[in-house]
């Protein structure tokens, strides 16, 4: 029924006409349309008509958007009729009565007569028409294109279709075809007749409007695509529904749209995906297909398939027909038709593949996959089985078989030419013979083998591995499976020997051997010596003696390289091993005398042992004895054998004292000894040792008498410092050494220089081997010395429980220290019982140069329990630093404890390892909280010294402060004084010497910085930082590419992984190391260097900020730096390495985590110039020197300034990380953050008024720059630019820039360097220098010491201490008879030159004197020198050389000193001058003296040096004439008493009969600088065109008296000013000729009084209104001298100044504002002087 295929109804109610033709259809195209919100549906409307019908729906998802809709309205003619819709009264089916008077119109059903004869009317166009246009016929039954052409033709009749119209896609899988429409009226017209066609009728089809889709499909799909992507593609026509699309094959998917109407605009596309077109037809749910039109592919069988089957079983299925229709039935089911003519059968599609509707297709493409896998299931449900016959057993076996299946559904196949037989049949019936069949071919088979006779085999194995494998069960499991098999073990030959059947012994065979290779082999580690012993024993014995008569089933296989055992399990080996570790071993011992071992009493002892003792090997190598074999027997032989070579070596024991001491006890104690020790020992003096050799027994007597001798003397250095001490000394060596030693007893001795006694230390240190810091601040060093002599805290020594002092460190240190060491150890064990891992701490004492002694019970090492030995010994190690730490040293020695040198001992390179460790373990374990700063690990065996060198390195990394010596570098020139070791403590809490590749620096706040030279690849910080352009490629550029190379591709693809897009400038990437030994990359991107103009040391900084906080957030403990950007980047070196050390800096101070411990910058080795600037700029922050120079001997200065450079005529230097230049230039002109000026307090200070000279200036300037540097490092300030405005002055401030340069050091300031600065300046007494110094020193006497005397050391020895000093007051009287002192005083002493101070200081070491000097101030005047004195102390002879010397000098000094005197008075009084580019300038002084001394003898003529030549002068008016080349130049002589009265001597020289000129100035000359400078102060936009002086000898006599009077009648001298008048070219000549006028006041102005009127200021005087310009635009300004005297404030109606005082005394001028003036006015003519024309636009 309808209602079945259309179950969801809705009620519609509608006030339309009944008699309406066609409603019903009318009600189906709305309902169907989009403007109902509806679909695919049926009307149920009564016969009789009515204004209610029945819409119902296939699915209640479309009713219910029906019914949600607010309005339904229907258009019928020109009337729109609202409709009502609502859900039935109950949701069942409709009742039968109901429906018996309804009509159910759907396509294909005949309508009612009525509407048969209504006319077909086109549907209403609306502006959205969603009416159908397409129609399905079905059940077309096979009919063809033009039968259905001609059918769509026929139902169309009457309509305005043509055939063009439409067009038909047969379905034939559906028996269905699709009429699709141009006009939707025709699909309507022809829904509506197709019901009363008669051909339809007959064909019984069915005709239904093709439902808008949503749907379309897409074939052709690129592969490899998904269900996102295809949903991606689409979406940008039209919105996809959520799981919209549906993959039908792999290139095919059904896309649904959430609007139907978006189809049609999706299907005009030209589709195309990864670049593949594919094409997009409509899809319709309905049909389960697409429409494709004309291009409909057409639907073919698939190919027929051919699978082989097992030959038997395709027998079996001939033969047996229930079997073969089993298959063929179940395969039919699968439109499957069968042929097996062969055992390759073929399967082939059956023709009803494709009458299957719209499965069809579906089926088609899977048939082949379906068919083969129902195929392969039906022939897996039969079975074959072969059995193999033997030829003779052939005819037997078969008829046995063909009797067991008689009966049974299977099928038997002899194939004779193959040997075989073989039964198949179903799973079911083989499963149930098969064991019976198999049972009687082997029955009968081995039946015939056994009678046709059997055979032997053997295996070759040693009765422990018989044993382990057939004794354990295995030899009864095979006789139970064979139980005719014969197994035979013969022990002589070792063979295991079989007889049976052929494949008895076979499978027996290989089951034994298989045993045998799952047999385990564990590799056993001993000890040489006792793998030798097992090879001397039978292995077999050994083997049931170690572990089968114990129950342990292990054997035990021994070559000449290793032992191994063999078993079955991990637990019977474990066991094997604990019994052979615990059975087994060895003792060693060394041996100092190897000739003992070389004796017959030797051998006959090692015989003896050998003989007796069975289970023990002895063997002997050069110097050292190994004990082997059972434990239980060795510890007897090993003692034995130790006591024979103890009893019997030849023993060497050295005792170490003074070398004063020594030959005191040779010469002066021989009675004392020497039979006592003839014909028993040799002893030999040599330096500080005292060697005594022979046999032990004796040597240990001979030890204790010398040890008592040593003790019983008296010994002490005595130190003179005296001039000539030592020289007087050697002269009277020989009556000195006599009488000491006949009236005292005592030996004395002159020490040499390299045996002096320190100051402060009287021992040597050892130059470390190797340093290194820890982060803590813990110092490891390694150094190859004498440990007895090393001066620590504390030094360790290892040794035994009992505290024995018998042997090796321990018996150095006890024969140091004296027996006390030994008691207190004695002590000590009574006290409490030791163990191994303990430590005792004691007192030092006797010539230990250390205060304590600590005695570590160390373990002896254990081969079989190696990580235990480890653990002790670590303990150990750690209770010693505990017992230092306790006890609050500070430092600490530790020997190799336990290491090979004693028996047991450990082997070198683990225990040095092992000492490390636990050093390590014990820093980080208390992390920098203790008082232990210094461990030493001493030895003075290279190895061994090398061996914890490598250690360190190992345990620590080689990130050391120092590194290791140069293996050829001398012992001696290893050793330093501990006090210049350290002697610079403050360099020490920084950075240790720059030595091998390393300089390393430590912040206050624990951040360690380290400069090192390397390869960036090779490092293993922790991050290592690259640097990269935009493209990230990082082959490009030799930091990335050398990273790249070592870290491998991988790298670059990290890299591209971390990036999407373009990088930008100063991104940073964190990648991975790859196969670098680095744990994180960072990439930075770096850009080109602008020249400053961008912002690249910005970047610089961002960079360097981003890498340490990202460091620091990853929690690493090390980063490392290139420089970066000084490659091909460009950047300059010295900004960057301030840059990169200044966020650093930075980060040290501003972090709040610190796990970030160092920071490294590595520099290529071969890029010298980077390294150079490196280098300096950091021992410049962080050592407080410069880089060394590249001359190594040349001791370099701590000059703060780099390498001043000159360019564009700018100077520049690095100073701490800052740029300073300094050029000449308008400081108005600079572009910097900030420009400085410089004033008086009252900010009136005028240009070049300042006072000082040139090069104070430049000092000074460059000394507070410096201070401020020094004192803040870590300023954001990075260039300062000095601009000076007077030119000749650039070159003051490039000399005070090269002085501070990087060079040379100068020499620490000796004795008369002091001299000189304290009072050099006595020559300079009338420039006031002189007062200076007595004020600097407050007017106090002072004494300078001379030279200090190196001191003489005597070494004194006698029999008491009373002999002792009597020889040191003997020798102290005879030294100070011969010492005298004299004094000089004079006051030429002050004036020596330098050279004559060295001369002084020279003497004092060549003549060997010491020379003092002494100052007594002048009390009674602070402006006179007081008195000096220089007091000489020496020998008699040497002090009266030295005053003859030094009188000599003071004579030279005071003539000196008085032509000086003559040189400065003849400057006073006269100046010589030459004329140089039209200016005349002064000679220089001695030039100025010897031309007036000339003159004074009236000579005609002299020669003088000038500028490097020599000049002929004619006296007195010239010229000067050059002896070489010719030239003459203009001189004059100017009488300075004169010129003060007539004229100044600047001013160019004029004829006798003028009166008046004016002469331009050079606008280099610092005339024209000074007075332009006053005018472009207040002007600094006008153009100076030139500058005049105007010279009026009478003019400026009476300006220079009206001076004069005008000061003797104010009473002071500040009465002049320099001002200026604007004036017009035509009143010029007047002005020069006779000076200002007044009369002329009111032509412009006279607003303060009728005077002549000046200005202050340049700018009030540049007005058109003062300065008139001419008819070329120049105005004329003068600069004047004006005597502005007292003044006060003027007004218009004065004529005069008014009255000062009660005296009537006037004023001298009056002015606009007396506390501030600006303007002046004067009213006396010749008070005002003209000095200067300028002439300006």
């Amino acid at each position: 029924m309808a209602t079945d295929e259309f179950p969801f109804a809705l009620c519609v109610e509608g006030q339309w006409n009944t008699h309406i033709p066609r409603l019903k259809n009318k009600l189906i195209i709305y309902f169907q349309s989009k403007k109902s919100d509806g679909g695919h549906c049926e009307v149920e409307y009564p016969v009789s008509g009515g204004q209610t019908a029945t819409v119902r729906f296939k699915s209640n998802e479309v009713r219910q958007r029906v019914l949600n809709k607010q309005t339904h309205e229907l258009k019928i003619g020109q009337k729109t009729v609202k409709m009502t819709v609502c859900l039935p009264s109950s949701e069942a089916s409709v009742p039968h009565e109901a429906t018996s008077s309804a009509s159910i119109i759907t396509a294909g059903e005949p309508q009612s007569e009525e509407e048969k004869e209504e006319k077909v009317e086109p549907p209403e166009e609306t502006e959205e028409d969603t009416t159908p246009t397409s129609a399905v016929i079905e059940n077309i039954q096979n009919s063809g294109q033009e039968f259905l052409t001609m059918l769509v033709e026929n139902v169309l009749k009457g309509s305005s279709a043509e055939s063009d119209d439409f067009s038909i896609e047969i379905i034939p899988e559906s028996n269905c075809a699709v009429v699709t429409f141009s006009k939707s009226k025709y699909a309507e017209h022809f829904f509506v007749s197709s019901p009363s066609n008669g051909i339809i009728k007959k064909k019984n089809m069915k005709v239904r409007l093709l439902e808008k889709t949503s749907k379309v499909k897409a074939e052709g799909l690129p592969p490899n695509s998904n269900s996102d992507l295809v949903m991606l593609y689409f979406d940008k026509f039209a919105e996809v529904e959520d799981d919209g699309v549906t993959f039908e094959t792999d290139q095919s998917a059904i896309i649904t749209f959430t609007n139907p109407e978006d189809v049609q605009k999706v299907l005009k596309e030209q589709h195309h995906l990864k670049k593949q077109p594919f094409r997009v037809l409509p899809y319709y749910e309905t049909l389960q297909t697409a429409l494709y039109g004309k291009d409909r592919p057409t639907l073919r069988l698939p190919e027929a398939f051919i699978e082989k089957i097992d030959r038997t079983v395709w027998h079996h299925l001939k033969e047996n027909r229930k079997s073969l229709d089993l298959v063929t039935q179940a395969m039919s089911s699968h439109f499957c038709e069968m042929d097996f003519q062969t055992s390759a059968v073929k399967v082939s599609p059956s023709q009803s593949l494709l009458n299957n509707g719209v499965q069809t297709r579906k089926l088609l493409h899977t048939w082949r996959e379906k068919a083969l896998s129902q195929f392969l299931s039906l022939i897996s449900e039969f079975k074959s089985t072969e059995f193999c016959i033997q030829k003779d057993a052939w005819t037997e076996i078969q008829h046995e078989i063909q009797k067991a299946v008689v009966g049974d559904t299977v099928t038997l196949v002899p194939y004779v030419d193959e040997g075989t037989i073989t039964v198949a049949g179903l799973k079911e019936d083989m499963n149930r013979i098969e064991g019976i069949l198999t049972e009687t071919v082997e029955r009968v088979t081995q039946r015939i083998q056994r009678e046709k006779g059997s055979e032997t085999g053997e295996i070759c194995m040693t009765p422990s591995i018989y044993n382990l494998v057939l004794r354990d069960g295995l030899e009864q499991q095979i006789c139970d499976k064979f139980p005719e098999l014969n197994i035979t073990y013969h022990v002589h030959s070792q063979k295991l020997n079989f007889y049976g059947l052929k494949h008895e012994v076979l499978e027996t065979k290989n089951k034994i051997l298989q045993a045998v290779l799952n047999l385990i082999h564990k590799p056993v580690e001993l000890h040489q010596s006792v793998l030798d012993f097992l090879l001397t024993k039978d292995v077999e014995e050994m083997t049931n003696n170690l572990f089968f008569n114990k129950g342990i089933n292990v054997a035990l296989e021994a070559d000449e390289k290793r032992v191994s055992l063999v078993g079955k399990t991990d637990n019977a080996l474990s066991d094997g091993e604990k019994q052979l570790q615990t059975d087994l071993g060895h003792l060693s011992f060394n041996v100092e005398d190897p000739s003992v071992l070389g004796r017959s009493d030797w051998h006959d002892l090692v015989s003896h042992i050998k003989n007796t003792v069975t289970n023990v090997t002895v063997q002997t190598t050069v110097n050292q004895v190994v004990v082997s074999g059972f434990v239980d027997s060795i510890n007897d032989v090993e003692q034995e054998l130790h006591n024979f070579v103890q009893e019997n070596s030849h023993f060497e024991k050295t005792l170490k004292s003074h070398k004063t001491v020594v030959t005191f006890i040779k010469d002066h104690k021989k009675q004392d000894w020497f039979e006592e020790v003839k014909g028993n020992v040799n002893v030999d003096f040599k330096g500080e040792d005292i060697v005594i050799s022979g046999s032990r027994l004796c040597v240990s007597k001979c030890v204790v008498l010398f040890e008592d001798l040593l003790r019983s003397v008296n010994h002490c250095t005595m130190k003179i410092v005296k001039p000539g001490a030592k020289r007087f000394f050697k002269e009277k060596e020989l009556m000195c050494v006599t009488c000491a030693k006949t009236n005292m007893n005592c030996l004395v001795q002159l020490l040499a220089e390299h045996d002096h006694p320190h100051d402060t230390v009287q021992s040597l240190i050892i130059k470390p081997v190797y340093h290194y810091k820890t982060h803590g601040g813990m110092e490891i060093t390694v150094n190859k010395a004498d440990i007895c002599s090393f001066q620590v805290d504390a030094v360790v020594g290892g040794c035994k429980e009992n505290l024995l002092l018998d042997g090796g460190l321990v018996k150095a240190l006890s024969d140091a220290a004296g027996p006390k060491l030994q008691n207190d150890c004695d002590q000590t064990v009574k006290r409490r019982k030791l163990k191994i891992g303990d430590a005792v701490l004691l007192d030092a004492g006797g010539r230990l140069k250390c205060k304590h002694v600590i005695l570590a019970i160390g373990p002896n090492y254990n081969s079989y329990k190696p990580q235990e030995s480890e653990k002790l010994l670590k303990k150990t190690v750690k209770k010693s630093l505990n017992l230092a730490d306790e006890e609050s040293f500070q430092s600490l020695a530790i020997p190799a404890i336990s290491s090979g040198v004693s028996r047991g001992g450990f082997p070198l390179d683990l225990c040095a390892d092992t000492i490390v460790k636990a050093i390590k373990e014990f820093c980080d374990f208390v992390e920098g909280d203790n008082t232990l700063k210094k461990i030493y690990l001493v030895d003075n065996n290279d190895k061994t010294v090398q061996a914890l060198e490598a250690a360190v390195k190992k345990v620590y990394g080689v990130s050391a402060l120092t590194h290791s010596m140069a293996s050829g570098t001398s012992s001696s020139s290893q050793k330093q004084t501990q006090n210049q070791a350290s002697s610079s403590p403050s360099q020490h809490q920084t950075a240790t010497l720059f030595q091998g590749a390393s300089q390393s620096f430590q912040t206050k706040e624990g951040l360690t910085i380290t400069l090192m030279k390397g390869n960036i690849e090779d490092t293993t910080m922790d991050v290592v930082v690259n640097t990269l352009s935009s493209d990230l490629n990082l082959s490009v550029g030799a930091i990335s590419n050398a990273l790249l190379k070592a870290a491998g591709p991988q790298l670059q693809v990290l890299l591209n992984q971390q990036v999407t897009g373009s990088a930008n400038i100063g991104d940073v990437f964190e990648t991975a190391g790859a196969n670098l030994k680095n744990k994180l990359v960072f990439h930075a991107v770096v850009p080109h260097w602008n020249q400053g103009q961008g912002n690249e040391q910005k970047v610089l900084e961002d960079i360097m900020d981003k890498c340490l906080s990202l460091a620091e957030q990853r929690q690493q403990g090390s980063i490392l730096f290139s420089a970066i950007g000084t490659g091909n980047l460009a950047f300059p070196k010295p900004l960057v390495v301030c840059t990169m050390l200044d966020s650093t800096l930075k980060f040290s101070s501003k972090r709040s985590s610190k796990h970030v411990k160092e920071v490294v910058f590595v520099l290529h080795p071969k890029d010298t110039q980077t390294i150079q600037v490196f280098t300096d700029e950091f021992s410049k922050r962080f050592l407080g020197q410069s880089a060394p120079a590249s001359n190594p001997t040349q001791p370099q200065s701590t000059g703060p300034f780099s390498k001043v450079t000159t360019k564009s005529g700018i100077h520049e230097t690095i100073v701490g990380g800052v740029t300073l230049q300094v050029l000449n230039g308008d400081i108005t002109l600079e572009k910097t953050d900030v420009i400085v000026n410089s004033s008086n307090k009252e900010f009136t200070l005028k240009s070049g008024q300042g006072g000082l000279s040139p090069g104070q200036v430049a000092d000074s300037m460059l000394d507070g720059i410096l201070d401020m540097i020094r004192k803040t490092p870590q300023s954001t300030l990075k260039l300062i630019r000095l601009v000076v405005f007077q030119a000749q002055m650039l070159p003051e401030f490039l000399k005070s820039m090269q002085n501070r340069e990087t060079g040379p050091a100068k020499q620490e300031q000796s004795t008369w360097s002091k001299i000189k600065a304290y009072a050099a300046n006595v020559k300079s007494f009338f420039t006031g220098s002189w007062e200076k110094e007595i004020k600097q020193h407050g007017g106090k006497d002072f004494v300078i010491e001379g030279v200090q005397v190196d001191p003489v050391f005597f070494s004194i020895c006698g029999p008491s201490q009373a002999d002792v000093d009597k020889t040191k007051l003997f020798l102290e009287d005879m030294i100070n008879q011969e010492q005298v002192f004299e004094s000089i005083t004079d006051t030429a002493i002050l004036t020596l030159s330098d050279k004559d101070q060295q001369r002084i200081q020279d003497l004092q070491s060549t003549i060997d004197v010491t020379i003092r000097l002494e100052y007594k101030a002048n009390k009674a005047s602070e402006e006179t020198p007081g008195q000096a004195t220089l007091i000489i102390q020496g020998l008699s002879r040497d002090v009266l050389k030295a005053i003859q010397e030094i009188q000599d000098m003071l004579k030279a000094a005071k003539e000196k000193e008085t032509l000086q005197k003559e040189i400065d008075y003849t400057n006073e009084l006269v100046d010589w001058q030459y004329e140089q580019g039209g200016q005349f300038k002064n000679f220089d002084q001695r030039t100025n003296f010897d031309l007036e001394k000339a003159l004074s003898k009236q000579a005609t003529d002299i020669r003088i040096s000038f500028q490097g030549q020599t000049y002929q002068v004619t006296l007195p008016e010239g010229p000067a004439v050059c002896t070489t080349g010719g030239n003459q130049m203009k001189i004059r002589r100017i009488d300075k008493l004169k010129a003060t009265e007539d004229i100044p001597q600047h001013w160019d020289a004029m004829a006798h009969d003028e009166l008046c000129r004016k002469f331009n100035l050079q606008p280099t000359s610092t005339e024209y600088q000074d007075v332009i400078g006053l005018f472009k102060t207040t002007c600094p936009n006008n153009n100076v065109l030139k500058i005049e002086r105007f010279q009026n000898p009478g003019m400026w006599k009476n300006y220079q008296n009206n001076k004069r009077v005008m000061e003797k009648k104010n009473g002071h001298q500040n009465n002049e000013k320099r001002l200026f008048h604007g004036t017009s070219e035509l009143t010029i000549s007047h002005i020069e000729k006779t000076g200002f006028n007044r009369s002329y006041a009111g032509k412009n102005a006279t607003a303060y009084g009728k005077g002549t009127y000046f200005a202050l200021n340049a700018s009030y005087s540049s007005s058109n209104t003062y300065s008139v310009p001419n008819a070329q635009g120049h105005k004329h300004m003068y600069l004047c001298r004006v005597l502005t005297g007292d003044f006060t404030t003027g007004n218009s109606a004065m004529f005069v100044p008014p009255a000062k005082n009660a005296n009537c005394d006037p004023y001298d001028t009056v002015v606009d504002n007396p506390n501030a003036p600006t303007i002046f006015v004067v009213f006396r003519d010749d008070n005002a002087y003209p000095e200067y024309l300028i002439t300006f636009t």
